[in-house]
């Protein structure tokens, strides 16, 4: 099931639709500085949150507007004859949330002026209480890697304290050497992550059933966490997901987020020269972060476009011994023209220094494309480039499963992965539907069986393995030509 929405006339996005999934698991939103990606997750935080408009976006244009589609119904944010928005919406959005902004708006901000924080330091003992355990355990084991870190941790209610001040949400307090710390003189990373752990545990304890999705939005979150506690916030989440049935979102440019989550669950937005916005997903992080210098180092970097791609030619250098003591980094990039693309960047700003040997394999149905390309663009670098004897995984299996039925691959897929609904109900469906009319490049069809996968908690990892393999043993003659190329290059 996935959230269709469209943005229209809001701050720097002119108009731009995306549908972001709401199953399970971790996504990304990306871009360069300035792309949009924190209008787009303040957008979408809308579909469950009522905000003030004004606040989050300032002055807007009166053709504004913010939609939804879900599940058969709609919602809308748009502005009257007087400039003043108005939402309006058929049916109910089933969709619960929340939205953990960065550095201006975000739930740890709203209690922050100065006459608060002096009172907050005032507070008496007994209005503590102390913070649940899910809080203060998986603090500790986040920013510190010890769940008991913060076992002197407290709360208080908003509402025990209403005679001292206006307060909104819960605050925090922990005990240091006998001394107690509110939670707005505590770090940055601590602040974020108490506010983001209060939000989850609110939203757990909620959840009447975790068949309904809920999609946790936070933005710029790499801004107060050190890089270690960032990776273990990712390791804490991708449970938390499976668990409750959360749908995460980040919006981010940080790698370590980046290059833990899958492409199909990457959106980047590519701000061009002209101030137009596209699009990319899938995105590999490679171009995602359009920068290599964590690769630096190595022997030799291969350019390739996607993760079969990349299986390939790992499986290759295995079974012909070319790994020896050679350093081989194998980067996935999304698209010919993105390896094309970053393969020219890499040279013009030496971004893996002189010491590493670059070279590009390609899918083999775009052999012409790519030449055009590089023609067009004159683009002259020298870097050696080939092409492997198959296609993109999608266009490989509706060739394979479909246009010319390959009983032997079938029958491999339908017996070790297709246990509860077969390929063959999988292909009468995709046939019945038509979708194969206008289905080149064969989306349509994998979409169906990525379906089946995630319903049974698998993923592309084992399709590419068992094709990996068959192509090994079945198409010798052209595994064998980029062996040689590969044999060329580390000599």
């Amino acid at each position: 099931m996935k959230l269709k929405m469209t943005i229209n006339k809001i701050k720097s996005i002119e108009n731009l639709t995306i549908e972001l999934p709401v199953d399970k698991g971790l996504y990304a939103l990306t871009g360069q500085n300035g792309a949009g990606k924190s209008t787009v997750a303040t957008c979408a935080s809308s579909v469950f949150f009522n905000m003030t408009m004004k606040d989050y976006f300032g002055k807007t244009d009166k053709e504004a507007f913010i939609s939804f589609e879900y599940d058969g119904a709609s919602k809308i944010y748009k502005k009257n004859s007087y400039g003043k928005w108005y939402s309006s919406k058929n049916g109910h959005i089933d969709l619960k949330g929340f939205y953990e902004g960065s550095l201006i708006f975000g739930n740890r901000f709203r209690n922050t002026n100065y006459n608060n924080l002096r009172k907050l330091d005032r507070i008496n003992d007994s209005y503590l209480k102390k913070a649940p355990e899910f809080i203060r355990e998986n603090l500790g084991l986040i920013l510190h890697n010890n769940k008991g870190f913060y076992e002197k941790l407290f709360r208080v209610n908003p509402s025990s304290i209403s005679h001292i001040a206006k307060f909104y949400g819960d605050i925090f307090y922990y005990e240091i050497h006998g001394k107690k710390v509110s939670q707005f003189h505590m770090s940055t990373g601590e602040n974020l992550l108490i506010s983001i752990l209060n939000s989850l545990n609110i939203r757990n304890t909620d959840r009447k059933t975790i068949d309904t999705p809920c999609i946790l939005l936070l933005d710029e979150v790499e801004l107060a966490l050190h890089p270690s506690s960032l990776k273990r916030l990712v390791v804490f989440l991708k449970e938390i997901s499976k668990q409750f049935n959360y749908s995460v979102y980040f919006s981010t440019h940080s790698l370590e987020l980046i290059s833990s989550i899958k492409p199909d669950n990457i959106f980047f937005l590519d701000r061009h020269s002209d101030h137009s916005l596209e699009l990319i997903n899938p995105c590999y992080p490679a171009y995602a972060t359009r920068m290599l210098y964590d690769h630096t180092g190595y022997d030799y970097i291969i350019l390739v476009e996607d993760d079969l791609a990349k299986e390939i030619i790992k499986r290759l250098l295995r079974q012909n011994s070319l790994w020896g003591n050679k350093l081989i980094y194998i980067l996935p990039c999304g698209g010919f023209t993105n390896v094309i693309d970053l393969a020219q960047e890499v040279v013009s700003s030496n971004l893996v220094g002189k010491t590493s040997s670059i070279s590009l394999v390609l899918d083999a149905d775009i052999k012409e494309q790519a030449k055009k390309y590089i023609s067009k663009n004159n683009i002259a670098n020298n870097i050696p480039l080939n092409f492997l004897p198959i296609e993109s995984l999608e266009k490989y299996l509706k060739s394979k499963l479909f246009d010319n039925v390959d009983h032997k691959l079938f029958r491999h897929l339908n017996d070790f992965v297709f246990h509860q609904v077969s390929l063959n109900e999988i292909i009468d469906e995709y046939r019945s539907s038509k979708d194969f009319e206008n289905d080149n490049n064969g989306k349509k069809l994998y979409s169906r069986i990525d379906k089946e996968l995630r319903a049974r908690n698998k993923d592309r990892t084992e399709i590419i393995e068992m094709v990996v393999e068959y192509l090994t043993e079945n198409d010798k003659t052209s595994i064998d030509k980029i062996v040689d190329f590969l044999k060329a290059q580390f000599a």
